[in-house]
């Protein structure tokens, strides 16, 4: 089959300090996985060949399109596509992902169109009927896809029998398959196809998630899939269920040789949702690296568990070259972490980092202010929490509000107390973790207005108390601000508002010259 892969732009909020920004991994690894079977693949990234273009999104206050024009995205998919696939990750993009699948329907009416992806597996009808998708896969997607390519080969066009995907009957009515089982050696799938995809643009351009050393050559990795804990908040369980599977630490490795081969990379940022939930495989992993010598660095930007992380394992990670690390226990309350069921202790958390810490790692926090269920006895704890961790030394925190994301239990709850419509202006709200200003409350006892003061106020503790503690971490953050170093996850932060803002004046500089 003449296979086309499509990575829409991407859709940044004008007022948000973190962006999503990354080479289309999952993208990456469906094509790879598809050409092994003998498929032809093309893929378009509508970011990748634009990554410093931004336009206004005219439907949504503050809201920007980095990357292609959708028509050009459009028009990039070759004339003989049978198969076209969509990458539907996140709920804030799916206005423009929904117009851009239209777009394509439209210039390639004869081609089989799919959707994949978190909002597409959260939401599958909507993408069915408002995108106008012939199919869309849920969840992991090698199999799935790799099957639905072989029956549309054979001219196969009932989905009735087929795991692992949502279609329209004849009736016009959404029926949704029994999920097709997860894979369980991940070390059978062949490395991603970056070949195809052109991952040269986002090393060159120093795209990363996490922190990293001036002019490294980074490039994202997987060395696990899926999270064995529920978190209500979390789009994890409906994604890829509760089951984890990690690879084989010394096949990570070799794959990491392989990218420093090949396109010169020093820097590996691992996507996994729970890098680290095993003693013996992380420490495995550590000493695999240092045994081979490799000279890089590697990061866990999405944050990780704290209870295989003791001072064994920061010490290794630090010899590796992982010198920071992510804890996310996103509330202080006990309360509220039994309500989002976020089986943590807190206890665990702060001895971990006083760990990592003494081992010389710098450590950010993920923390989550306005869960429906906080009173203002929850925030108080969330707030001491957070100084104590100042206190204790963490370089950084990431404070983000809460927004109910379709396909987690904390949605249908939320849902049902007051009825939520997924329409345009919702999805604009779900960019609202990383938001500044335009933040909104789904606390019925917060204001928009008052969770906006919490965040702020919580990050002004934070920042405050480290700083005074130890004010060279102030004037480096300066310095990098400065130089566009992004040693730390703040410095990428601050840097993304610098460049949005830089944007924007050049914009309205541009504008009133032809006043």
């Amino acid at each position: 089959m003449k296979v086309t892969l499509i990575q829409p732009p991407a859709l940044q909020v004008q007022d948000g300090y973190s962006s999503l920004t990354q080479p289309p991994l999952g993208i990456a690894y469906l094509a790879a996985y598809a050409k092994r079977l003998g498929h032809e693949v093309t893929v378009v990234d509508g970011v990748g060949p634009a990554l410093s273009r931004t336009q206004p999104w005219p439907a949504g206050e503050g809201i920007l399109l980095q990357g292609l024009p959708l028509d050009e995205v459009a028009s990039r998919v070759p004339a003989d596509a049978e198969v076209v696939g969509f990458s539907c990750m996140f709920t804030h993009s799916w206005p423009m992902v929904r117009e851009l699948m239209l777009k394509v329907r439209a210039e390639r009416p004869k081609a089989f169109l799919i959707a994949g992806g978190e909002h597409a597996t959260a939401m599958p009808e909507a993408a069915l009927k408002a995108g106008r998708m012939d199919l869309v896969v849920l969840g992991e997607g090698e199999i799935t896809f790799s099957e639905v390519l072989e029956k549309l080969r054979l001219g196969v066009r009932d989905w009735s029998a087929q795991p692992g995907v949502a279609s329209l009957d004849r009736q016009g009515r959404c029926v949704v398959a029994p999920r097709q089982p997860r894979i369980m050696d991940l070390d059978v799938l062949p490395y991603p196809d970056w070949d195809g995809l052109g991952i040269s643009a986002y090393m060159d351009s120093h795209i990363f998630m996490g922190p990293s050393s001036p002019g490294s050559r980074s490039i994202p990795m997987l060395a696990t899939r899926g999270c064995p804990y529920g978190c209500t908040f979390c789009a994890s369980p409906n994604m890829w269920t509760r089951l984890y599977r990690a690879r084989d630490p010394k096949k990570v490795v070799d794959e990491m040789q392989h990218w420093t081969a090949r396109y010169g990379a020093d820097d590996f940022q691992f996507q996994d949702l729970t890098a680290i939930v095993r003693k013996e495989w992380i420490t495995a992993f550590c000493r695999e690296v240092i045994g081979r010598g490799l000279g890089i660095t590697w990061q866990i930007p999405v944050g990780t568990r704290a209870e295989a992380i003791d001072g064994e394992v920061t010490d290794l990670l630090m010899a590796s070259g992982c010198s920071s690390v992510t804890y996310a226990p996103e509330s202080g309350s006990e309360r509220i972490l039994k309500a989002v069921d976020k089986r943590v202790r807190l206890d665990q958390i702060e001895a971990s980092a006083r760990a990592a810490l003494k081992s010389g790692m710098q450590v950010c926090l993920f923390m989550i202010v306005g869960f429906p269920q906080e009173d203002d006895r929850d925030i108080r704890m969330t707030f001491r929490f957070i100084r104590r961790m100042a206190r204790l030394g963490a370089h950084e925190l990431a404070l983000a509000t809460f927004v109910p994301f379709p396909g987690t239990a904390l949605f249908a709850e939320v849902d049902r107390a007051s009825r939520l419509v997924v329409d345009d202006e919702f999805c604009y709200w779900m960019a609202g973790p990383t938001r500044l200003v335009r933040i909104k409350s789904f606390n019925p006892g917060l204001s928009d207005a008052g969770l906006r003061r919490l965040k702020l106020s919580g990050m002004a503790q934070f920042y405050a108390l480290s700083y005074a503690a130890r004010p060279g971490r102030l004037w480096g953050m300066l310095k990098a601000l400065a130089t566009g170093e992004q040693k730390t996850k703040t410095d990428r932060a601050l840097a993304e508002l610098k460049a949005k803002l830089v944007r924007r004046l050049r914009g309205l500089f541009h504008a009133s010259s032809f006043l």
